[in-house]
């Protein structure tokens, strides 16, 4: 019985240390070539690594094979990818956490309601698209309306207005 221990432990720390090193993030050169200018002592050749590096960088950027966004432009199209199912890739350079975590709910106000056959509604989301209710509701859905939309079991999307919950679907 020790044994088979030992080799459950051995196994799962060559799991982790597996997952440890599929975790690191891999950078472009030019990024790496600039932090390594800063293992330079001389000044005179820590500066024209800078230069050399930094004119790299710049004309990758230039020419898209390099996109820099702020936290700010990462958060908004996040918030604009809301209800769409993707893939778990390192989107954004993100850990597997950090995207399991995204955008749980969103809040806002009701734009471009549009009444649908069979009690059913179809609105807009600033910056989060199009949806539509997928069952009849007696409620009436007016613009302006605050509501907060949020994630549901099995992929599913509830829009909930004060403490009604309605099942929606992103179409756009």
């Amino acid at each position: 019985m020790p044994k088979l221990t030992y080799a459950v432990l051995i196994a799962g720390l060559c799991a982790t240390t597996a997952h440890a090193a599929e975790s690191t993030v891999n950078r472009p050169k030019v990024y790496s070539d600039i932090v390594a200018c800063r293992a330079l002592t001389d000044a005179a050749a820590r500066l024209a690594c800078f230069d050399a590096a930094t004119k790299s960088l710049e004309e990758a950027t230039e020419s898209r094979q390099i996109v820099m966004l702020d936290q700010g432009e990462v958060r908004k199209t996040k918030r604009s990818l809301f209800g769409f199912s993707l893939p778990q890739i390192p989107f954004f350079g993100e850990s597997e956490e950090e995207q399991a975590e995204g955008f749980a709910e969103i809040e806002g106000e009701l734009a471009n309601v549009q009444a649908l056959q069979y009690g059913k509604y179809q609105f807009t989301v600033q910056d989060a698209g199009t949806w539509q209710t997928t069952q009849g509701i007696s409620k009436i859905l007016k613009n302006g309306t605050k509501f907060r939309l949020k994630r549901g079991a099995l992929g599913s999307y509830m829009l909930v207005l004060g403490n009604t919950g309605i099942r929606v679907k992103r179409v756009n």
